[in-house]
């Protein structure tokens, strides 16, 4: 719409016959014409007109037919107007009720009581409404109540009749009552009126009865304080006798408390005693010897699936419910359930936490010291008790666990774990000593060490374990801040006890796990540039191989420290494309391999310097060799990928064959790995081959009301139903919230007019004064400079 808009809406009332000459002469003999519009179509073209003037006081739609031509569906305007004066209306009357409302107390029984029932609140009002109009009534007529609505006492012509109801005289009939009738009449008119009229008193009077009563009463508060300070002197005079009373009172007291509490604790030592002796039971049926073939047979078999179970990471109870596969059965440590005598014949039964140990050591002289000994909480306390030589150490470790069985006193349980604890961390240390002299009886104390911690273990599982990964835990951090001379023999000996406490073929463990990784860190991250290190990662991977022995996984780094170590120990540079960490390892082409050359490795040559180099070489790539040959035949051979996995141990194993011919072990790996690799069928990758499905074929269903294009149809009735309830909520919400969006602005720009208008109020009220200040001190002037010069004017 182009032009001049005024030109344009001339252009449209003269089109639409709207405008133009009214009031033209009529012609003598001419017909008059009839209107074009009467009054309804006029003011409807007139709208249209004013609509298409105004197009953006009209909200339109696009027609959904495809039509270009736009739908009028709202008028934006008018509604914001609309909806502003409601607001302006509805908060007009929320101001004028502010502070005008009020408010009533519901003190109703039970209104706010959500424990009670409608039928109980109703229940409960009824029964006080009732209590209440009974004892209203009841009071109403209750001659003895002093506060009832007739006064204190009930009286007649000034005497009172509660005697005369006493009497019994209600019960009277007859002539006896017009006699007692005559009889008062007769009273009443023997007595004047001055008796029946009682007089009041004076202001006098009743001043003398004030003071009098006052004098009686202050008597009375003086005579009992006298009386009180009496008491108090004789209780001054008679202090000492009461007390040495009281105290021979209080020490019989406590004699007899005593002994009272002696018997208490005789008794309460006899119940336990009856509680703990071992009651008779019938003796079990004797078996025969195929029965208990069957029973061990059925418990191995039990056994073994809950390893595989465990291995296999499925572990559930038999009610349905799981649990960590580092939760091992009581089963899985092979403990015996039956109940054992008494150990130390004291008389106390065994209880199910009790360690029972051999009765080798002297008994004599573990009941000596059964008082004398402590249970150490630390590794320092105990390298405090075992000040005595070495092959002591198992015995004072015995001595202790005897002394503190869970079954002598409370507490002892808590101790006991403790201690397993510091068993484990003393067995470190012991291993990270000098022994190279007395090497059978370190071998001889740890393995009893050992085998006392491996009892500890069944029934104090979860303190070893929570030592243990403390363990691991400071292995990890001195291997970060030092690498590998932050490690010791000890981490492997710990390493080592790990493997024989827990189960290491479960597919994760709380201890097992974090080792297995450490292992593997260890095998990666070291850089093997020194013989010592070599053998240090042999035994790593010796570790590695004994925790995978039952599950057989494959372990990565285990493959990369063979390949490396292998082609370190190889000479020639060129000799492999293995990149290693130093070449001065290389073992010449003229060493010569005995037939039975020892591939044992002993934690104590590791870090010994004394030891020969050489000897420590052959036998680090001798152990190396038997680990490869235990990995092949144990562990790769089962996997699909045996040939991939052994392409590159093989290739170093030829040039191994090729410089020391004498090494017999190599050429035997080699051919291993050849007969493996022909029994080792690999099968090319295929899709699945399924049964070709026919297409189902379905009857045709036809819907009456179908529309094409609605994007929300459904053949489901109940959910359409559901999804139509959803969008028309969701359209009310969103309504709901644009209206209270509205109102909120609309309230703040009311609060900012209001604030407004009272801010100009203020400062015209403020300027008033200050005028109406300013004139009064202008006048005020203006009068005194007149005073002034008239003076002046006199002077």
């Amino acid at each position: 719409m182009g032009g001049s808009q005024l030109k344009s809406l001339k252009a449209t009332l003269k089109a639409n016959n709207l405008t133009g000459q009214t009031n033209a002469k009529k012609k003598k003999g001419t017909k008059r014409q009839p209107k074009a519009y009467d009054r309804e179509e006029r003011e409807q073209v007139i709208a249209k007109i004013r609509e298409q003037f105004s197009p953006f006081e009209i909200k339109a739609s696009r027609n959904k037919q495809g039509q270009e031509k736009m739908i009028p569906v709202g008028k934006p305007g008018i509604s914001k107007q609309v909806g502003e004066e409601q607001r302006q209306r509805a908060f007009e009357a929320r101001r004028a009720q502010k502070n005008r409302q009020g408010g009533l107390l519901d003190r109703r029984f039970g209104e706010r009581s959500k424990g009670l029932t409608e039928e109980e609140k109703m229940l409960e009002r009824f029964t006080r409404v009732r209590q209440s109009q009974s004892k209203s009534k009841q009071n109403l007529f209750d001659l003895t109540d002093n506060d009832d609505m007739f006064g204190s006492k009930l009286t007649h012509l000034g005497q009172t009749l509660e005697d005369n109801f006493d009497s019994g005289d209600l019960g009277i009939e007859g002539d006896e009552e017009s006699q007692l009738s005559s009889s008062k009449r007769a009273h009443e008119e023997s007595l004047g009126e001055s008796q029946l009229i009682p007089r009041k008193k004076t202001k006098a009077e009743v001043m003398k009865e004030v003071i009098a009563k006052s004098k009686f009463y202050r008597q009375q508060k003086q005579q009992a304080q006298e009386k009180r300070e009496d008491q108090i002197e004789e209780l001054d005079e008679d202090f000492e006798d009461i007390m040495s009373e009281l105290r021979n009172s209080n020490a019989q007291q406590v004699s007899k408390d005593q002994t009272k509490e002696s018997k208490d604790k005789e008794y309460d030592v006899k119940v336990k005693e009856l509680l703990m002796e071992r009651r008779a039971a019938p003796a079990d049926r004797t078996k025969t010897e195929l029965e208990l073939q069957q029973e061990a047979e059925e418990k191995r078999k039990k056994l073994e699936q809950q390893r595989i179970d465990r291995m296999s990471g499925i572990v559930v109870e038999e009610n349905g419910e799981e649990r960590g596969v580092e939760d091992l059965d009581d089963d899985f440590w092979g403990g015996s359930e039956e109940e054992g005598g008494d150990s130390d014949g004291d008389g106390i039964a065994d209880s199910d936490e009790d360690i029972q140990l051999g009765s080798d050591d002297e008994g004599s002289l573990i009941r000596s010291s059964l008082q004398e000994i402590s249970c150490p909480g630390n590794h320092e306390e105990f390298l405090e008790l075992i000040k005595g030589p070495l092959s002591s150490h198992p015995k004072i470790t015995k001595l202790i666990i005897k002394a503190y069985q869970p079954k002598l006193a409370e507490g002892n349980k808590e101790k006991l774990g403790r201690f397993a604890g510091v068993l484990l961390r003393h067995m470190i240390f012991l291993s990270k000593q000098n022994y190279v002299s007395n090497i059978p009886e370190f071998t001889e104390v740890q393995n009893s060490l050992m085998s006392i911690l491996k009892m500890m273990s069944e029934k104090y599982n979860q303190a070893i374990s929570d030592t243990c990964r403390s363990i691991i835990g400071e292995i990890q951090k001195r291997f970060k801040s030092n690498q590998f001379s932050g490690l010791s023999v000890g981490d492997l000996v710990f390493f080592t006890i790990v493997g024989s406490l827990f189960s290491t073929s479960d597919q994760y463990h709380l201890i097992v796990t974090p080792c297995s990784i450490l292992l593997a860190e260890f095998l990666e991250q070291i850089k093997f540039n020194t013989l010592q290190r070599l053998a240090y990662g042999a035994i790593l991977v010796r570790l590695s191989l004994q925790y995978q022995r039952i599950s057989k996984r494959y372990v990565p780094e285990v493959t990369y420290f063979l390949e490396k170590s292998i082609a370190t120990f190889l000479p020639g540079k060129d000799s492999t494309n293995i990149k290693v960490d130093t070449t001065e390892l290389e073992i010449p082409e003229s060493q010569v391999f005995p037939e039975n050359g020892s591939s044992v490795l002993h934690l104590h040559q590791i870090f010994d310097s004394s030891s020969s180099e050489r000897d420590l070489q052959t036998c680090t790539f001798l152990n190396i060799l038997d680990s490869l040959q235990t990995i092949v035949t144990a562990i790769w051979k089962d996997l699909p990928a045996f040939n991939e996995v052994s392409g590159d141990i093989e290739q170093l194993l030829k040039q191994v064959c090729q410089k020391f011919p004498t090494l017999k072990q190599a050429q035997q790996i080699s051919e291993t790995i050849q007969k493996i690799k022909k029994s080792n069928e690999h099968y090319p990758l295929a899709l699945q081959d399924h049964k070709p499905l026919a297409i189902p074929s379905h009857a045709p269903k036809f819907e009456d009301n179908f529309n094409p294009e609605r994007k929300s149809f459904d053949p489901s009735r109940t959910r359409n139903e559901i999804n139509k309830m959803k969008a028309q909520l969701k359209k009310d919400r969103k309504f709901t919230m644009k209206e209270i969006r509205k109102d909120t602005k609309f309230e703040a720009r009311q609060k900012v007019d209001e604030d407004k208008k009272n801010a100009a109020n203020y400062h015209a009220k403020m300027a008033q004064i200050v005028n109406t200040i300013s004139t009064e001190e202008g006048a005020e002037k203006n009068k005194y400079d007149r005073e002034r010069k008239l003076r002046s004017g006199k002077k």
